[in-house]
């Protein structure tokens, strides 16, 4: 069959996208394809705005991939440009450089399924470095107040005495959990305590190959998740249910722990509570992902699985502290 191909070049970008639309699908289903409504609006928003810059430039095909690539470039030197000019954030340049990588996918996929003798689109190289430069151009948020990460959780959560806080403290820090995944929902009709039905045993963490602990956990949405800790903490959780049955506390106390842990340790901060342990899982989770090969959309997807976000957006919230 002839392939039919839009003159347009929105219409175009829209015929590409609707390849990789897997909106309800799982991840097993469609591991690349969009399957957040909300990312599916973002990305094709941020793509359209590229493919207008195209247009201006006299670009008839968006399968004119070595085109892509220079108008891309110049694309994101003006976009940055302007925003540091402007002062802004650096999230929206992120958001525009995983769309990017996203329309990339979608253009090769398209011309995979249609078995086109068109060279595949490969910028990978060229966002990840305006990624590094937006790091150090722009500012890490428009907030007052980014970084919700602890300077040493580590240290932090040794300074908790109470065992059972420690120990959801470390599952937060390590595998980044909610506080309802480590049994203290913060709304205190809800129970969800963590019992013996989430230890998945010891397997190889699917980003680094090292032996981890595979805690599963039913959280936001009432999904469940696979979180990933070390062998000695997931060792450390199955002796306290053991003995306790399930691991479980008041949301309010759990938090306050935490904040008189973060005194001490001369890390407290407003608003940081509970919740700082996810972003410092974040920003580590995904940096390790980077120093074992993924690019900034796959790092971004995994540690986004791992938070329970399912988003990519959302996480762009966690790893730009």
């Amino acid at each position: 069959m002839k392939h039919r191909w839009p003159t347009s070049l929105h219409s175009q970008t829209e015929a590409v996208f609707h390849a990789i639309r897997s909106i309800r699908e799982t991840k097993a289903d469609s591991a690349m394809g969009i399957r957040s409504f909300g990312s599916w609006k973002v990305y094709k928003y941020e793509t359209h705005r590229f493919v207008a810059f195209m247009i201006g430039n006299g670009r008839t095909s968006i399968l004119d991939t070595a085109s892509i690539h220079d108008d891309m470039a110049a694309y994101l030197e003006e976009r940055l440009t302007y925003y540091v000019e402007k002062k802004r954030s650096r999230q929206t340049m992120e958001t525009i450089l995983s769309a990017l990588g996203k329309f990339e996918y979608a253009i090769n996929h398209y011309i995979e399924i249609h078995a086109l003798e068109i060279p595949r689109l490969n910028t990978e190289q060229l966002r990840m470095e305006f990624y590094a430069r937006s790091r150090k151009l722009l500012r890490k948020s428009s907030k007052l107040f980014d970084n919700r990460a602890y300077p040493d959780p580590v240290r932090l959560i040794a300074a908790i005495s109470d065992g059972t806080f420690q120990l959801q403290a470390s599952l937060q820090y390590e595998g980044g959990l909610r506080t309802e995944g480590v049994g203290a929902p913060s709304n205190r009709r809800l129970k969800n305590p963590l019992t013996k039905n989430g230890l998945r045993g010891i397997s190889a963490d699917p980003v680094t190959g090292s032996e981890v602990g595979i805690v599963a956990s039913v959280e936001k949405g009432g999904k469940e998740t696979e979180h990933f800790v070390s062998v000695p903490t997931y060792r450390r959780l199955e002796e306290y249910l053991d003995h306790q049955g399930r691991l479980e506390s008041d949301y309010f106390a759990y938090v306050e722990a935490i904040n008189t842990a973060a005194h001490k340790t001369g890390q407290y901060v407003p608003g940081r509570g509970s919740h700082g342990l996810k972003h410092n899982f974040a920003q580590e989770r995904y940096l390790e992902c980077i120093a074992h090969g993924m690019s900034h959309e796959q790092a971004l997807q995994q540690t986004s699985l791992e938070t329970s976000h399912f988003r990519l957006r959302e996480t762009l919230t966690y790893t730009r502290g």
